[in-house]
């Protein structure tokens, strides 16, 4: 698969990023919509509503797009411990395409960049924990560069909703690598 290259205004925030702390960059990301689930439990087990016409974000704010979802996949990523957790996926971006992420098994920090020269929070970090022990969606915007860390020593199931169906001809996938200097996330796990 050929990656799309970053554009000229995605390079440029990147730039205005090296340099300065990512704590610094740390908080919301505009646009980024986050749903925390309602999990309907009873002896037998549970139920949860992952998504439906009408849902809101925690926030009061309408958490589907105007277009319907065009796929839905599931991703795997294996555990393998440490400190960080060996395995990391990051970062992928899209120009189109809205991703809906939910991880229903195991847990895994979120990590989101926010590459968008004209967006108030351009060059923002934003890090959710989602799983099994937080049970919630996000909705990431195209042009929000997003990845995973797995937590623990469970292996993550991510199902994933987009809002564009994949087209090998046209894949509308760009990459940046989980370790970038200009984004300067620090993927370790403090320990107290």
């Amino acid at each position: 698969m050929a990656w799309i290259p970053l554009t000229e205004s995605m390079g440029r925030v990147l730039q205005s990023m090296d340099g300065v702390p990512a704590a610094q960059r740390t908080g919301r990301i505009d646009g980024v919509m986050v749903k925390t689930f309602t999990k309907h439990a009873d002896q037998r087990g549970y139920f949860i509503e992952q998504l439906k016409r009408g849902d809101l974000d925690d926030d009061g704010r309408p958490f589907l797009p105007d277009q319907p979802f065009a796929q839905m996949s599931r991703s795997l990523a294996y555990a393998r411990g440490g400190n960080p957790p060996e395995l990391i996926k990051a970062f992928h971006w899209h120009r189109r395409q809205w991703d809906y992420w939910d991880i229903v098994q195991g847990n895994a920090r979120v990590v989101l960049v926010d590459l968008r020269e004209d967006s108030p929070t351009a060059g923002r970090i934003q890090t959710l924990i989602l799983g099994e022990h937080a049970p919630k969606m996000v909705a990431i915007p195209p042009h929000v560069g997003h990845g995973y860390q797995v937590l623990d020593l469970r292996d993550v199931i991510l199902n994933y909703y987009v809002t564009e169906p994949y087209d090998p001809s046209d894949a509308d996938e760009g990459r940046i690598a989980w370790d970038d200097p200009r984004i300067g996330f620090d993927w370790r796990i403090d320990n107290i």
